[in-house]
């Protein structure tokens, strides 16, 4: 075992540990939405911020970190890193399944968001923690009071069972890993046993933990009001889609040099291009003649890919929308409010920015068009209204096409680390 010394300096990165993390952080800034990009970037930061961390305590305390130096340095973690950072350039291009799974990822459909939203809202209430230690004392020592409080967290008239009827009754037709139907008679609890005697208590409690644990996987965790309500317009095209960031031009620092320069502008003209299809072009003409520098290989399905249009995020958002819920407690019941799928309100597409350009400055009273266009986009706000039963403060916001009654700011994403 290598001997290390309890005032050891920090241990650096690995270089081609450092280039991954920079690729990564480079491929979140082109991502297509603001909120995805702070929310990646963030989680990336943290990620190699705690290890590197960890790393560092055990080299201060005198303890080997070799286990750790395997596991987060080694060949296969990196490989699996540069897969990510690929996911995220694809998803920055356009392709669907990468793109999709980004935005699930930020809005806490999926990974380590919708485990922090749902531990957020399976977390007791106020009402339901004792006020005092020697109140707590009494509820751990008694098993009555326990039952008793864990029948007013998930029992009957709870905000868990309001989220688990709704999503029964709202998404019986979504994927099959998600739906929460037939549960209760897969885990229902029989009379007796295989020997014919009554079932033991300890099976029963298994039963009991398993279908508990079956209906968390496949629950969709409430968000805050006002990332719904961001959620809403920007799938109804309330909010406008914003542009994807332009690509910086790149710098031609890994230049090849000398006989390898040659046979790489050699084998760019020789190859067909068919075969070879970097993100760039990877050969500069310049004064001082031909060169060729790295040129990073994308490869993309283009079946997968699609421009990212105002009309394609829209619908993006809107089946993320779909299955993002909100809760509002009116007269001691839990309201539950799901979005609806883009063919329910997209009645007429909203317009678009270059649409808004196009008729831009044109006078109202002369032409036509610009009328037509108005009563179309408002009857399909109306539509909207009327489908979904918006609060009056939903509806002035889709009519005024404003977002401040909603808690939020056009251009400021909220905080989601």
């Amino acid at each position: 075992m290598k001997p290390w010394p309890s005032l050891a300096t920090e241990l650096r990165m690995p270089t081609e540990l450092r280039h991954v993390y920079r690729s990564l952080l480079r491929a979140t800034t082109y991502l297509p939405d603001s909120n995805a990009r702070n929310y990646i970037h963030g989680f990336i930061n943290k990620r190699f911020r705690e290890t590197t961390d960890k790393i560092n305590f055990q080299l201060r305390k005198g303890i080997d970190p070799q286990p750790l130096l395997d596991r987060y340095h080694a060949r296969e973690y990196i490989a699996g890193l540069r897969r990510k950072a690929n996911k995220l350039e694809k998803a920055a291009l356009g392709d669907v399944e990468a793109l999709e799974d980004v935005l699930m990822r930020t809005y806490g459909r999926i990974g380590a968001r919708r485990r922090q939203l749902l531990a957020q809202f399976m977390a007791p209430e106020d009402s339901a923690i004792p006020p005092d230690e020697e109140s707590l004392k009494t509820l751990i020592s008694s098993l009555q009071n326990k039952e008793k409080l864990d029948r007013q967290q998930f029992g009957k008239g709870s905000k868990f069972q309001a989220l688990k009827s709704s999503q029964e009754l709202t998404h019986s037709a979504t994927k099959k890993t998600r739906r929460m139907g037939k549960l209760d008679t897969v885990f229902k609890i029989p009379k007796e046993n295989m020997w014919g005697r009554p079932t033991p208590l300890k099976v029963q409690a298994n039963l009991k933990r398993r279908l508990f644990a079956e209906i968390l996987d496949r629950m969709h965790p409430p968000v805050a009001t006002q990332e719904w309500n961001r959620l809403r317009d920007l799938s109804t095209g309330v909010l406008p889609i914003e542009q994807p960031p332009t690509k910086r031009t790149r710098t031609g620092s890994d230049r090849f040099e000398g006989e390898e320069n040659s046979k790489k502008v050699l084998e760019y003209f020789t190859t067909p291009v068919a075969i070879y299809k970097p993100s760039h072009n990877p050969i500069t003409i310049s004064s001082a003649g031909i060169s060729a520098f790295h040129a990073p290989h994308i490869l993309v399905n283009p079946r997968k890919v699609h421009a990212t249009t105002p009309r394609y995020m829209r619908r993006l958002y809107a089946r993320i929308w779909h299955i993002t819920p909100k809760l509002a407690l009116a007269e001691n019941n839990w309201i539950v409010t799901w979005g609806a799928l883009a063919p329910f309100f997209e009645r007429v597409s909203a317009p678009g920015r270059g649409e808004e350009e196009l008729f831009e400055g044109v006078d109202e009273s002369n032409t036509g068009e610009v009328k037509k266009k108005q009563k179309r986009h408002s009857m399909a706000i109306k539509g909207v209204d009327q489908m979904l039963l918006m609060d009056s403060t939903a509806a002035r916001s889709l009519k005024n096409r404003r977002a401040e009654d909603d808690g939020y700011q056009i251009g400021i994403a909220p905080n989601l680390v």
